[in-house]
């Protein structure tokens, strides 16, 4: 007789600044595609994916909070609830590293010592790099955060990105 497959439902933010690849992370993740044409979002896309990992069925919800200054106020709405967060920010747009600070003190304020990987993303856009990989460890490792570099548009760790947070929830919140 076969195992049965357990379902487990997640709620997963998105933070960074505007323009980081928050939306191209996603939709490389749940339909392996990448566009140019994404529009900045405009304050939450929520997405859903089911992945299965270890034999449980896991309905991960997306919730890719727009980055702009102006959705401020409503971010506390859409982190309620959030088990986990992918925190990223654009290797090559130093501003989006040095603001990383205020999306971490905004997730721990409100969802205390829930889950958060940090994500270089644009790793693809070598010749452009201002943060690697060395100053970004730096900085997860005194969060207390795991970090990844991801390209969204080779897709390069992106799908390891999203497994590696779903697994540290399920490690904090056993089934």
């Amino acid at each position: 007789m076969a195992e049965e497959e357990t379902t487990i439902k997640m709620k997963i933010c998105l933070l960074g600044d505007g323009g980081v690849g928050k939306t191209s992370l996603v939709y490389r993740f749940i339909q392996n595609r990448f566009s140019t044409d994404f529009k900045s979002t405009l304050g939450v896309n929520l997405l859903k994916h089911e992945v299965v990992i270890d034999n449980l069925r896991i309905t991960a919800q997306i919730w890719d909070l727009g980055g702009q200054d102006k959705y401020e106020g409503l971010r506390k709405l859409y982190l309620d609830g959030s088990q986990g967060a992918l925190l990223v920010f654009d290797k090559t747009n130093k501003s989006s590293f040095n603001n990383l600070e205020k999306w971490v003190k905004s997730f721990r304020d409100l969802r205390g010592n829930k889950p958060v990987l940090l994500i270089g993303n644009k790793l693809d856009l070598k010749e452009f790099i201002v943060i690697d990989d060395t100053v970004a460890k730096t900085y997860s490792d005194s969060h207390g955060l795991e970090y990844i570099s991801t390209s969204a548009k080779t897709g390069e760790k992106v799908e390891s990105a999203f497994k590696s947070l779903i697994k540290a929830i399920l490690e904090k919140n056993p089934p």
